[in-house]
């Protein structure tokens, strides 16, 4: 999504026409209002995606360009700081030697953000910025030498803009490279997702330029496979395994490296009488048929998974565990929950767990937490999606113990109450909250792949005494598959064995291994794993987090 958006604002940015108001020869101030965004009056016009590449099918088409790996989404504005009323903020760039912003609001009626730059080092460099409070948002670039520009904002603000505004004030970020080479970073990270939406298959330079990716942001490697579909008997499956996927179209990878994971998708194995499902929480998509949380007979799935390029990876739960897993238990659950939607309700707020050690550089929770309300309205607005795709803010009220409050206004209220927004989005998730769901869709718990997986453990009773002792939607992908619980001495069926002869791990499909590190190796203890950073490339945690 923010990928996206950022497109979306970059776009648009360029091909709106500036707003620039006159200029005093006898202040040398400029008026400046360059691609001014207000949430709830702004949206794109006229623009699309031209990949830019010759005719020909994308299945045997390579990327366009050929960026470095790591300028994938290195396009995302790095936070400056905060100018308050009354308190001018002062940085340093290498194009601007000074910049000193100040901010004068005039009651309900405007604000004027005032930027000063001095000691420009080149001719031909430029700084571009954001800058914007959770109403609205600027996106302009500076390249004239001792010039002061002024922005401004038209007033008539909410409770909650307005407390923002003198609270928090404007925030200020900087594009790493500017407006020109940002476009570009943005258009190259958009490949890396572009191959992966336009059909079931994975092009092989989609496939390639994400390994690329993975490689560079988190030191792993998936080396190719000759053997890319492997069937072991259904007997080898018992309830409760699971089933790791990777698929390299942009967006497993990105939340791989946002969790640390060495998966973007998880599954779980269920047997039901003599039938074999693979049970899971996902959406309906170019590649995948079914929506929500959904049971797929594992014949059907393995062809579904095949033909989507998913890379599989097989974990059996160990004897000792297999024997607590309660089938029983586990369908009573499945049908309870079966036909909710995917949990985007807490997709964000279960990955926080601190203030800052969550967000991969240059993202940071001033950039989040800032856009985080023009999502909000973008999708309930302009795209007209119901309460299935609010990714925060019931998450927010729960968090609170309050109902129907806005973002800006949950934003309020935590702060009012002492809470900072880092913290409210860190405070644990709770397994226990029901959220509530649009037309279509009953409402229920909110989970993601993973939470789902670790939910039907916990309802299957593999935990014992434990199992209300820790938060299931506090897990990651990692999380999970580190769980001492599978079978640490299983011996691979002799195909899995011929498929990867010098692996540990039965993968049954894909076309590049798959390894995960640190598999199998935690116990569950009260309060897991709602603490821990995850900063790449290292993901460097404490062992009781």
């Amino acid at each position: 999504m923010l990928v996206v958006f950022l497109f979306t604002l970059f776009l648009s940015s360029m091909a709106m026409p500036s707003k620039e108001g006159h200029t005093d020869s006898s202040t040398g101030t400029r008026t400046s209002h360059r691609a001014q965004f207000d949430v709830g009056s702004w949206k794109p016009k006229n623009w699309r995606l031209i990949p830019r590449t010759h005719v020909q099918p994308l299945e045997f088409s390579k990327a366009p360009r050929d960026l470095k790996p790591d300028d994938y989404f290195k396009f995302i504005p790095e936070y400056v700081g905060s100018v308050l009323p009354g308190q001018p903020f002062n940085w340093t760039t290498s194009c601007f030697k000074q910049n000193t912003a100040t901010i004068t609001i005039d009651g309900n009626s405007s604000a004027t953000l005032t930027v000063s730059t001095t000691g420009k080092s080149s001719l031909l460099c430029d700084d571009t910025y954001l800058f914007g409070y959770i109403g609205s948002f600027d996106v302009t670039f500076f390249e004239s030498p001792y010039w002061t520009h002024d922005i401004e904002w038209a007033g008539g603000w909410s409770e909650a803009d307005a407390f923002d505004l003198e609270t928090n004030g404007i925030r200020i970020f900087r594009f790493p490279d500017g407006v020109t080479a940002s476009a570009e970073e943005v258009f190259e990270t958009v490949l890396l997702f572009f191959g992966g939406l336009i059909g079931a298959h994975v092009p092989e330079w989609t496939a390639e330029d994400n390994l690329k990716f993975l490689a560079d942001h988190m030191d792993v490697t998936l080396p190719p496979r000759k053997i890319n579909r492997v069937d072991i008997p259904k007997s080898e499956i018992k309830s409760g395994d699971f089933f790791g996927v990777l698929r390299l179209d942009g967006l497993d990878p990105m939340l791989a490296w946002g969790m640390g994971s060495h998966t973007g998708h998880t599954t779980i194995a269920l047997w039901v009488g003599s039938e074999l499902y693979i049970c899971e929480s996902t959406v309906n998509s170019a590649y995948w048929p079914y929506n929500g949380i959904q049971m797929t007979p594992f014949d059907e799935w393995m062809d579904l998974a095949e033909k989507a390029s998913y890379n599989v990876i097989h974990l059996p739960l160990s004897p000792e565990v297999a024997k607590k897993f309660d089938e029983a238990a586990a369908y009573k659950f499945m049908m309870e929950v079966k036909g909710l939607p995917y949990g985007f309700h807490n997709l964000f707020t279960g990955w926080i767990d601190t203030a800052e050690d969550n967000y991969p550089p240059p993202l940071s929770s001033h950039l989040v937490l800032l856009l985080a309300p023009f999502g909000e309205w973008l999708l309930s607005t302009e795209l007209q999606l119901d309460e299935t795709f609010d990714f925060i803010t019931q998450a927010l009220n729960f968090r609170l113990g309050t109902k129907g409050l806005s973002m800006g206004e949950a934003y309020m209220t935590a702060q009012k109450k002492g809470i900072s927004l880092t913290e409210l989005a860190a405070m644990p998730e709770q397994d226990s909250w029901i959220f509530e769901n649009g037309a279509g869709f009953k409402n229920g718990p909110s989970m993601v792949c993973n939470v789902f997986v670790t939910k039907m453990w916990k309802a299957a009773g593999i935990f014992g005494s434990l199992t209300d002792s820790f938060q299931a939607t506090e897990f990651t992908n990692w999380d999970a598959y580190t769980l001492n619980i599978f079978d640490g001495n299983y011996t691979r069926p002799k195909q899995c064995q011929e498929a990867d002869p010098d692996s540990q791990f039965c993968q049954i499909l894909g076309g590049y291994r798959m390894s995960l590190p640190q598999y199998n190796s935690y116990a569950p203890f009260p309060h897991m794993r709602e603490k821990c950073p995850t900063l790449p490339p290292y993901y460097k945690k404490p062992l009781n987090c």
